[in-house]
């Protein structure tokens, strides 16, 4: 149909859209343009009721139910790891893999890594940062050792945890062996360079990691031994002061220190004196956040150990303030406080069944916690709960200790590295303060928040733990 001159037609679709066809320039009569301007005013009411995007929610909104959103679980990664395949979709088609290999293992990494990475980092899930693991996924299509070990640790994890075997499939072993030997190449070869470059450390602390996942502590501590040295040859630890690599190296020497009860391969030199606290944590910054029962800890044990205990103390208030107001506490807050509390715990020592050295341990075992355990992997750990075990004791000797403290004491073990029904004698005495205290959920986690507690990581297993004990 041609409209006539100086026409305006509507028109009604099927879906009653209306069209609307003007054969002319000039101006619509007055009943056209109404009919324009109310359809305007409706497609602007729609655009204000729409949802506000990238709203960030915290974990304290999640944990008190505002938001349903699922933990993070082992099994969710089964869902998304597929045996290696011939053909990759289009995903991965912006990616170079080195000429020599399937392209599908890096497809399985970049599928499994997600996950994987909020397990092992529980606390930066809990608050809401994300890990990122871009740098190594880019590392991975350019360095063929880095992907083999990667996918060697990878499809371990998959088959020890997941698939409950005995050991890595021979296809994970196969990964090791090629990355092994084109590491040892590269070390071999005359490129002094790439010999201490950031793709070979991350190598090596790959392996490490594979080392501890396997609980072979000597081959770890042979690992971080070589990381150590392509450091050294490197200027030091001041060469990587902006370097992503940094705390992942810090954290690998901190994991094996705890494990293996030993002192830490950094920071025991004069030229490296241990991080200093984070500025945000310093009283004069944060404030004294104590409470009765935390000056009552504070006023009973060395100077220099009660000012490790008030920075957890802030560190965990802020955490949980960053939940509530829905504010990220950034990342380097976090590995901050790591290194600058565990490396004073680990490298400071006490009289053998001291209170000091009661508190020492078990602010250890807090630290170990909440820093460097795997979310949903809890490996076994028999020097932590030797030396958990011996700071009890020395706290139970000493008799200074309120009870308030010694149920705090034994929950941060329960949640933490101990197994309530399967640990007789920390269920005991776990149960006999519960029976003798006669309190509610709330109130035990009152007390536990005026010590060191951060509920966006233990307020459901601890609850769960308690409930179980009458």
């Amino acid at each position: 149909m041609v409209a006539p001159d100086d026409a305006v037609m509507i028109f009604s679709a099927p879906a009653s859209i209306p069209f609307i066809i003007s054969s002319n320039d000039g101006e619509v009569d007055a009943a056209t343009r109404k009919f324009i301007r109310s359809h305007a005013r409706r497609g602007r009411k729609q655009s204000q009721a729409r949802p506000k995007r990238n709203v960030l929610v915290s974990g304290y909104a999640m944990a008190a139910g505002n938001v349903q959103v699922p933990s993070v679980n082992l099994e969710d990664i089964m869902g998304i790891y597929l045996p290696p395949m011939r053909r990759i979709g289009t995903d991965l088609s912006f990616l170079a893999c080195p000429e020599d290999l399937d392209s599908s293992i890096l497809s399985n990494i970049i599928k499994v890594s997600p996950i994987a990475q909020k397990i092992v980092y529980p606390l930066m899930t809990a608050v809401g940062n994300q890990v990122d693991n871009h740098g190594w996924i880019h590392l991975c299509t350019r360095d063929a050792a880095a992907l083999h070990v990667t996918a060697f640790s990878v499809e371990g994890f998959v088959d020890v945890f997941l698939r409950r075997r005995e050991q890595p499939s021979p296809t994970a072993m196969v990964h090791l062996q090629k990355g092994l030997v084109l590491l040892g190449e590269r070390l071999a070869g005359d490129d002094e360079k790439l010999k201490t470059s950031d793709a070979s450390i991350g190598v090596v602390l790959k392996l490490a990691t594979s080392a501890h996942f396997a609980g072979d502590l000597q081959a770890e501590r042979q690992h971080m031994m070589g990381v150590r040295k392509m450091v050294d040859s490197r200027g030091g630890l001041d060469a990587f002061r902006d370097n992503p690599l940094l705390f992942e190296m810090l954290r690998c020497d901190l994991v094996l220190a705890v494990f293996s009860a030993s002192k830490p391969i950094f920071f025991r030199q004069a030229l490296e004196p241990i991080p200093t606290y984070p500025v945000r944590l310093l009283p004069e910054f944060n404030g004294t956040a104590q409470t009765q029962d935390t000056l009552e800890v504070a006023g009973l044990i060395d100077a220099s150990l009660a000012e490790a205990w008030s920075i957890m103390r802030r560190f965990g208030l802020l955490v949980n303030l960053g939940a509530q107001t829905q504010r990220l506490l950034p990342t380097k807050v976090i590995n901050e406080t790591m290194t600058s509390v565990l490396y004073r715990l680990l490298c400071v020592g006490y009289l053998p069944g001291s209170l000091d050295e009661g508190v020492r341990l078990v602010l250890l075992t807090y630290c170990y916690h909440g820093f460097l355990q795997w979310g949903d992997v809890k490996l076994p750990c028999p020097h932590v709960q030797n030396a958990f075990r011996e700071g009890t004791l020395a706290l139970q000797r000493s008799g200074e200790v309120s009870a308030r403290f010694m149920l705090w004491m034994l929950m941060v073990g329960a949640v933490s590295i101990f197994d309530v029904q399967k640990d007789e004698c920390l269920g005991a005495t776990l149960r006999r303060h519960a029976r003798s205290q006669q309190r509610s959920w709330t109130e035990v986690q009152d007390i536990l928040k005026s010590f060191l507690w951060i509920p966006l990581l233990d307020e459901k297993r601890g609850r769960s733990i308690w409930d179980s004990l009458d």
